[in-house]
C-alpha cells in the first residue's frame, strides 16, 4: 500500500509518498520550476545579485553574496578587508534569522506537543520571547549592513555602495551584548529536548573558503569542499576537493515525481548544513560554545541537525560580536574594487547558506573589442542549492528509519518521517530555482 501525505511546517510545498511494503519513501516537490538560471542569461554581471535573492525570502543574503562572489571571480576582483568583514557580519545575521524561524516555529512544535509555532506564546512564553529577541537582533544585523532586513541593497560587485558608520556599529554591538543570553538559553533549551534515535550512513559536506584552517590542521590554499562519513567524524577522517571541480563531483538527477533535482556528491548521499559545518569546524565552534553541548551531538543522527542549528545561533551571535569589534578597531575602507586586466570571465561564488553549501557560477560574454566589466552580459548560469543536495539524503533517512522498525504503528511512522523531513530544514523554493 502507498500513502500520500502533505508535509506541513516546511518552507514550501511537498508531499510524502510512502510504500509501506517496500519501505520506500519519495519526497514529492509540488512547486513549479522557476528557471532563475535562464533568467540570468542576457542580464549584466551587476544585475545578478539583485535577481537571485528572489529565489528565497528566507535566505536571500546567501544568494545575494554568492552571486556577487561569482561576479568578482569572473572579473578577477579581490575585495578589501572591510568588505569581507561586512559580508561575514551580514551572513551571521542571515544564519540567526533562518535558524530561529525554523527551530521555534517549524521544528519545535513536534517536540513540545503543539500544532503550530504561534502556540508557543501560550505554551512557553519565555522561549517565545527569546525567539522574538533573536528575530530582532538578526534583522538589525542584516539591516545595518544590507540596508534592509531582507533582500540587501547596499552590496555591489567589488564592495559596498554604502557602509555603516562606527557609531551605528557601536549601537549594534550593544544590542548584541543584550541579546547574547537569549542565544545562550536557546542552546540550553534545545540541548534538553529528546531527539528520536536514528543512525544513517551519509557523508557530511561543508565548504572551506581559501585561507580556512581545515580539520586536518592544514590551511586551505583555495576554496574547497570538505567531506566526512557521518560515522567517521570523531576519527577525523576528512577529505577535501577543490570547489572548481564541483560540477564534476555533484551529480544532479531529475525524478519523474518531483520538480526539483536530487543531487549526490561523488556518488554518495550527503547532508549539508549545520550538522556538517559543526563536524568540519568543531574547533572553531568550541571557541564560542561550551564543549559539553558540542559533545552531545550525534553526527549520524539527522534529528541532531536541529540541535546543531541551535548551537549555530549562539556561534554566529558571538562571531557577529567579534566581527563588529574588528571593524571598530580598524579603519573602515569604503573602496569599491574595480576589475583587473584580462579577467577569466568565468567565476564560481560559494557561500555556506543556513541550510548548507550554495554554489553560483556565471560566464560572461567574451567579445572582441568589448571591455569586460560589471555591465558584461551573462551567457551561462548554474546554481546548486543546499536543499537539492539534501533531498536524496532525506529520502534515505526516512527509508532507514522504516528499515530500523522503531515505530509502533503506521500513524507514528508517518509522524516520524515528517519530523525527519523537518529536521533537514528543506527550502522547497530554493530546490526548484
Amino acid at each position: 500500500m502507498v500513502t500520500n501525505k502533505f508535509i506541513a511546517k516546511i518552507e514550501g510545498h511537498g508531499e510524502l509518498l510512502v510504500d509501506w511494503k517496500k519501505n520506500k519513501v519519495k519526497l514529492k516537490i509540488l512547486e513549479g520550476e522557476r528557471l532563475f538560471e535562464g533568467m540570468l542569461v542576457g542580464r549584466t554581471c551587476e544585475e545578478a545579485h539583485w535577481i537571485t535573492p528572489r529565489i528565497c525570502g528566507v535566505c536571500p543574503v546567501a544568494h545575494h553574496i554568492a552571486s556577487v562572489k561569482a561576479g568578482e571571480a569572473s572579473l578577477n576582483i579581490v575585495p578589501n578587508k572591510t568588505t569581507l568583514l561586512l559580508r561575514d557580519l551580514m551572513t551571521c545575521g542571515q544564519h540567526i534569522q533562518s535558524h530561529f524561524l525554523h527551530l521555534f516555529f517549524l521544528a519545535l512544535p513536534d517536540y513540545v506537543g503543539i500544532d503550530r509555532g504561534t502556540e508557543l506564546a501560550k505554551k512557553d512564553p519565555v522561549s517565545f520571547k527569546r525567539a522574538i529577541a533573536l528575530k530582532e537582533i538578526s534583522d538589525a544585523i542584516v539591516f545595518l549592513v544590507g540596508g534592509r532586513n531582507v533582500h540587501p541593497m547596499t552590496t555591489t560587485v567589488g564592495g559596498f555602495h554604502k557602509i555603516p558608520i562606527k557609531e551605528s556599529l557601536k549601537k549594534l554591538l550593544q544590542k548584541l551584548e543584550k541579546t547574547e543570553e537569549a542565544a545562550q538559553k536557546t542552546v540550553e533549551f534545545f540541548s534538553g529536548l529528546e531527539y528520536p534515535e536514528l543512525k544513517v550512513d551519509l557523508d557530511l559536506i561543508a565548504q572551506a573558503p581559501r585561507g580556512t584552517k581545515l580539520p586536518t590542521g592544514e590551511e586551505s590554499n583555495e576554496d574547497c569542499i570538505i567531506t566526512v562519513a557521518s560515522n567517521k567524524v570523531r576519527e577525523g577522517k576528512f577529505k577535501k576537493s577543490p570547489v572548481r571541480f564541483y560540477k564534476r563531483d555533484f551529480e544532479e538527477e531529475v525524478k519523474d515525481y518531483s520538480t526539483a533535482k536530487f543531487a549526490r556528491y561523488k556518488k554518495r548521499e550527503v547532508l549539508t548544513g549545520s550538522l556538517a559545518r559543526l563536524a568540519a569546524f568543531e574547533k572553531d565552534y568550541r571557541k564560542f560554545v561550551k564543549p559539553k553541548f558540542i559533545e552531545q551531538i550525534d553526527f549520524e543522527n539527522p534529528f541532531h541537525n536541529n540541535f546543531a542549528q541551535a548551537i549555530e545561533i549562539l556561534y554566529f551571535h558571538k562571531k557577529a560580536q567579534n566581527i563588529v569589534n574588528q571593524l571598530l578597531k580598524g579603519r573602515l575602507d569604503p573602496t569599491i574594487i574595480k576589475p583587473k586586466a584580462n579577467p577569466p570571465l568565468k567565476g564560481i561564488g560559494t557561500v555556506e547558506a543556513p541550510r548548507g553549501g550554495l554554489y553560483h557560477e556565471i560566464h560572461l560574454e567574451n567579445k572582441k573589442g568589448l571591455k569586460p566589466g560589471k555591465n558584461s552580459l551573462i551567457v551561462y548560469a548554474n546554481i546548486i542549492t543546499p536543499t537539492v543536495q539534501n533531498l536524496t539524503s532525506i529520502e534515505k533517512s526516512a527509508e532507514t528509519f522504516l528499515s530500523q522498525k522503531k515505530h509502533r504503528s503506521q500513524k507514528q511512522a508517518e509522524r516520524m518521517i515528517k519530523m525527519i523531513v523537518r529536521a533537514y530544514d528543506p527550502c522547497i523554493t530554493c530546490s526548484v530555482h
